[in-house]
């Protein structure tokens, strides 16, 4: 029996393609970057330190399937209801978790059609209507979280990239070696240090010493180094 399987299906799919497996990306380091969730830990029991994400992801592992076909209907609606309460989108704290919502979705599908396909195919009953009900509130729920997350992506992306500190820039502000280039980099430390040693050798050494390592920074670093939350949001893309 497949109850709105091929629509579901699709738009958790959809959601799979479009954001999934997020963690495969470069995951940045530094005090100012975020850290894309890798692979959690979903076997054994639920543990205190889980998730929300990885305490659905057990809760649906799990249930079992039996022999009647309103019990298997009502396990259905258990872990339908399940997926329902996780799915909500929460800025980054969601995009840092986009491996284990994957891999709810996935194990989801995967238990939602060995169930469905135990329950007979004339087997009609009210809690079959109620599934129908929670299966099209889950395509409701995986449309709009598909959108909030494009939004929230784009729109970062779009400040971030506003806000994007550029080498040539840093490096046009560093030639004359007094460290202009620190306060348009925001490192209120060195730009401090620079003004205080401003009347002595050092100053220019370590300016020098900056200047040559930007030179030789590919673009990538450069970004890595000075615009991590750009990286961040544009592994999305």
């Amino acid at each position: 029996m497949n109850i709105l399987n091929d629509v579901v299906s699709g738009a958790a799919r959809q959601f799979g393609r479009e954001f999934g497996r997020a963690g495969a990306n470069s995951i940045l380091k530094g005090a100012n970057s975020y850290i894309v969730r890798g692979i959690s830990d979903y076997s054994g029991r639920i543990k205190p330190s889980d998730s929300a994400i990885v305490k659905a992801i057990k809760e649906v592992q799990k249930i079992k399937f039996v022999s009647t076909n309103k019990a298997n209907a009502s396990r259905l609606i258990d872990i339908t209801d399940v997926i329902i309460s996780n799915i909500e989108f929460d800025g980054n704290n969601t995009l840092n978790e986009l491996n284990d919502i994957t891999e709810l979705i996935d194990q989801y599908n995967d238990k939602f059609d060995h169930g469905s396909s135990l329950i007979d195919d004339d087997f009609e009953d009210k809690s079959i209507e109620f599934l129908e009900e929670r299966r099209n509130e889950f395509v409701r729920l995986i449309d709009k979280f598909n959108g909030d997350i494009k939004n929230h992506i784009t729109e970062s992306l779009k400040r971030t990239k506003e806000n994007k500190k550029i080498k040539k820039t840093a490096i046009l502000l560093a030639l004359p070696l007094l460290g202009f280039q620190w306060a348009y980099l925001k490192a209120p430390g060195y730009t401090i240090l620079s003004i205080i040693l401003c009347l002595t050798v050092i100053v220019p050494i370590i300016n020098l010493i900056a200047l040559i390592q930007m030179l030789l920074m590919s673009e990538e670093k450069f970004d890595k180094e000075y615009n991590p939350e750009y990286v961040y949001y544009k592994q999305f893309k």
